[in-house]
């Protein structure tokens, strides 16, 4: 059994390791990302209403050493988001899981999200990885759930799905140093029934904190989910996005933080506000596809080079990031304020974020009033 005072004193460590890491991003580019979303898989079991990742053809995934081999050039990466498809469906998760621990040494958040359908083999994995993880590296785990039983089973196109995730929640919060987190996607179909999934939730994963619940607004993309076509599922959140904050009440980590900061953020947004916040895609961040294909983030569908063909830090340096990067500074790529590009963006831009920040939450403030 590790000693707790050192695991919490190589918690810290890890946290001052991220922020001294990602603070040389507000005054400039650093030579590699620092944060890289990589999608494992377009493959997925389930066919849920707003995303098709599945159904987009793809070629040979990359192997768990090609993995390997990408990550470990970047001497800077402190955060890896691992996405899907579902994860769980590579019949070598373990072996990529291995071969992204020994090439990041120097991590300090790893996060990867899954449907929950393989309950045994997700916490199995689960409890792999921590075990192979340093005592420092946060270990965040979000499992996705759309609403209570029947909504979730009919948005996810399967039977059963909602039963298999809450389980699998369940056994993934026994594991000690997993942080474990519901996330749900507002789309037409469930942002009426936020209440009901919130008393679905606390019925069937004890001990549930709301501060553990994430939301996310149902975003459209051509290269990711393959949805450019379903935009009639989007819904305006701001009012339930106002509620989660209300309910959520003051942080106490600085996970929390962010997502008191995004959610706020992320209220204005879908009132027709910019974000007002810098974008860090190709500042500091990278998405890579599962066939190696390097793009600015998971919306923009514009890409660069693949890590097969290029080297992945010459591709960095390269003309045309350079040029994409220029181009999402001019908001070229449309703009956006989903999650995996605002979290980032406020680490990135901390006086613009609180500038951001402190004004809505002002404005939310006088609307209680």
């Amino acid at each position: 059994m590790p000693n707790p005072a050192l695991v919490r004193s190589s918690r810290w460590l890890g946290r001052a390791r991220l922020v001294a890491t990602l603070a040389q991003t507000w005054w400039r580019r650093p030579a590699t990302p620092t944060r890289v979303v990589l999608d494992l898989t377009r493959r997925c079991n389930l066919r849920c209403a707003m995303c098709r990742t599945w159904a987009r053809p793809g070629r040979e995934e990359l192997t768990a050493t090609e993995i390997g081999a990408v990550l470990g050039r970047f001497d800077q990466l402190c955060w890896l988001d691992l996405t899907g498809g579902e994860p769980f469906v590579r019949s070598d998760l373990g072996e990529v899981f291995a071969a992204v621990v020994d090439a990041v040494p120097g991590l300090a958040v790893l996060h990867f999200q899954t449907n929950g359908w393989f309950v045994d083999r997700v916490v199995e994995h689960t409890r792999r990885l921590r075990a192979r993880l340093d005592a420092g590296v946060e270990l965040i785990v979000t499992v996705s759930i759309d609403g209570p039983p029947q909504v979730h089973d009919e948005i996810r196109g399967r039977a059963g799905s909602y039963a298999r995730a809450v389980e699998t929640a369940r056994r993934l919060r026994e594991i000690a140093g997993v942080d474990v987190h519901v996330g749900t996607t507002l789309t037409q179909r469930n942002c009426e029934a936020v209440e009901q999934t919130w008393l679905a939730l606390t019925a069937d994963i004890p001990g549930l904190s709301r501060a553990r619940w994430h939301f996310n607004a149902m975003q459209l993309s051509g290269h990711f989910y393959d949805n450019a076509a379903l935009g009639g599922l989007r819904a305006a959140v701001a009012e339930p996005v106002a509620g989660q904050l209300r309910a959520r009440g003051l942080p106490h980590s600085m996970t929390e933080l962010m997502e008191s900061v995004y959610l706020i953020n992320l209220a204005f947004v879908q009132r027709g506000e910019p974000s007002g916040i810098p974008c860090q895609a190709l500042r500091s961040t990278m998405f890579v596809s599962p066939e190696g294909d390097v793009y600015p983030c998971h919306l923009y569908d514009r890409p660069l080079g693949n890590v097969r063909e290029h080297d992945v830090i010459e591709l960095w340096h390269s003309a045309a990031v350079a040029e994409a990067r220029r181009d999402i500074e001019k908001l070229a790529c449309g703009g956006c304020f989903s999650a995996c590009e605002a979290y980032p963006a406020i680490a990135g831009a901390p006086i613009e974020a609180l500038r951001a920040t402190t004004r809505r939450a002002w404005t939310l403030l006088r609307e209680r009033d």
